[in-house]
């Protein structure tokens, strides 16, 4: 919500990314921030800019976020099976550390 409305690089209190301070390495989650605010505001290729995986990690989230809400409301199905598969959770976690090492190799 604060994403929405404070422009973090506008902002003198968004917080700093503590890794990156430290290394001059990018984390994973560098540009969350930023990506949320371009993300709220329509600006969808800005938010990629600033961070692939978050904008990428959007539609698993949300499908995830359904299924927790459909198993809730007393609903069982193959699809909720298929999306809460710890495969996909294994996939994600991976998919994750290969892209802190890709942006900071790319500088991305």
């Amino acid at each position: 919500m604060m994403a929405c409305l404070f422009d973090p690089m506008k902002n003198i209190f968004s917080p700093q990314c503590q890794f990156r301070l430290l290394t001059g390495w990018s984390c994973p989650g560098c540009g969350v921030q930023r990506a949320f605010h371009a993300f709220a505001h329509g600006r969808i290729a800005e938010a990629l800019s600033y961070n692939y995986f978050l904008v990428v990690s959007i539609p698993y989230a949300l499908a995830v976020l359904v299924a927790w809400v459909m198993k809730l409301r007393g609903h069982y199905n193959r699809v909720i099976d298929e999306i809460e598969h710890p495969r996909y959770a294994k996939l994600f976690v991976g998919l994750f550390f290969v892209w802190w090492v890709v942006r900071n190799i790319y500088q991305i």
